[in-house]
């Protein structure tokens, strides 16, 4: 779905040149430590970046080809500043962005647990409540759902979204993911979280770009990026990693 050819930028945060691909069917989680560059790449990523050298190519055409309007249509970011200087009604604030016509996508409203919020001001929401609309805003924009009877059909849809489970309690934290990689499931889109907790990465993503200053140090299933050598020379953190066949792997902090 998405190509990366020896992209790389110098500023404001220098990015070693990436060569990698995302395929749709994919939830795939970036992260790395503070400042390793993971907001800097879901940028790049997105368009909203552009590469100081080296191409992103989205369904093999260059994002810089793509109208703002044509890239709407089959890309969503979603950021961690989500501020709105507007108190927009919440189901107006979904809405924004909508290309189809008539109420937002069918599941997208039950599947983040925000159908009592719908007739609030966006500026009252608590932080984890804004971040379930925005997300929910993001999945409209690209009419995508995780209902099975929606079909995702047509020209492939990307969803980014940079620490979307910074706010959530551990109940919501566990509902998002699994709605992430149902939607990752669907036909023709692909998912693109920043994560720093590791066992959410671990257990929901299908592959994981390991990030270091700039650079992708490691790619690859949670299994083949998560060893304990590599986390304590990253991360510089003692921990115990139990892998477990059929139950992916499981991180614990060194006593």
């Amino acid at each position: 779905m998405l190509e990366l050819i020896k992209a790389s930028l110098e500023q404001p945060f220098a990015l070693a040149p990436l060569s990698e691909y995302i395929k749709e069917g994919q939830l795939l989680g970036l992260i790395g430590p503070n400042g390793a560059g993971k907001s800097t790449l879901l940028s790049l990523i997105s368009g909203y970046t552009r590469p100081d050298s080296g191409e992103v190519r989205l369904q093999g055409r260059s994002l810089v080809d793509y109208a703002p309007r044509q890239l709407a249509r089959r890309r969503a970011l979603v950021t961690q500043q989500m501020d709105s200087v507007f108190d927009w009604q919440v189901q107006e604030f979904i809405q924004l962005g909508q290309q189809h016509p008539g109420e937002p996508c069918p599941g997208v409203v039950d599947a983040l647990d925000i159908g009592h919020l719908l007739q609030r001001g966006v500026l009252s929401l608590s932080g984890g409540e804004l971040q379930r609309v925005t997300i929910a805003r993001a999945m409209n924009q690209l009419a995508i759902s995780p209902q099975a009877d929606v079909a995702n059909e047509g020209e492939g849809r990307l969803l980014l979204l940079d620490e979307p489970t910074s706010a959530l309690d551990i109940g919501q934290q566990q509902n998002l993911m699994r709605v992430l990689r149902l939607l990752a499931r669907s036909p023709r889109v692909a998912v693109v979280c920043v994560l720093h907790d590791l066992n959410l990465a671990a257990r929901y993503c299908d592959r994981l770009w390991l990030l270091e200053r700039g650079r992708l140090c490691a790619s690859g299933t949670p299994e083949q990026v998560l060893s304990e050598a590599r986390i304590a020379q990253v991360f510089g953190a003692q921990v115990k990693v139990e892998a477990k066949a059929g139950q992916g792997v499981r991180i614990e902090l060194a006593s």
